[in-house]
């Protein structure tokens, strides 16, 4: 007599995340081109070549489709910054540089070309604001990083790191903002930003 193997929980969350990516894939494009409130969970369905009762399986709602779109931006943008604070070729103050362009760069990429998708950060900056907070928190910690290590190799003179950490955030918000992305050339963002992250750095020496 044959036991039937048992199956892994992890086995099974593959396809199912795998199918979780494709949709939100699909309706991130949509919310580009038509935006948020004339996109409907029917449309959603029909570019994935599935049912709306299996998109129901995967999410709720629109909503929280949304909600994982805009996740999924900001969790980008730290693995920018992160990428940058690995690598080891890079000084603090160039480090710091190449993460804010970096970030410019994605935003624009995304935004620039899809106004449409200001639905999108309307919806979660008004009803799951919690997510931006808690990004903004994770993005703080890795400009506090890149300042650690510029103090420890004499790069950077500061008393606060984690304080510091807050006003430099402050300063390059409008180069991570998507309200800016649209109305601006890349190259225009691109300069301003390499002048504002000039000056933090020699404010930090």
């Amino acid at each position: 007599m044959t036991t039937a193997k048992k199956t892994d929980n992890k086995t099974l969350k593959k396809p199912q995340e795998s199918i979780r990516q494709v949709i939100l894939d699909k309706a991130f494009l949509r919310f580009g081109r038509y935006g948020y409130g004339k996109t409907t969970m029917a449309e959603i369905a029909k570019d994935c070549e599935m049912s709306s009762g299996n998109l129901y399986r995967c999410f709720k709602s629109k909503k929280d489709i949304c909600a994982d779109c805009g996740s999924r931006i900001l969790k980008q943008r730290l693995e920018l910054v992160q990428k940058t604070i690995n690598n080891k070729k890079l000084n603090p103050n160039e480090k710091l540089k190449v993460a804010v362009l970096e970030v410019l760069n994605y935003m624009h990429y995304n935004f620039s070309e899809q106004p449409a998708l200001m639905e999108l950060v309307d919806f979660i900056s008004r009803e799951r604001w919690a997510i931006v907070k808690e990004y903004m928190e994770q993005e703080k910690l890795l400009i506090s990083e890149i300042l650690f290590q510029g103090k420890y190799s004499g790069d950077f003179n500061i008393s606060d790191v984690l304080e510091t950490s807050i006003w430099i955030q402050t300063a390059l918000t409008k180069f991570f903002s998507p309200r800016y992305m649209e109305a601006s050339k890349l190259e225009e963002l691109r300069r301003e930003a390499d002048g504002v992250v000039n000056i933090l750095i020699r404010g930090l020496k």
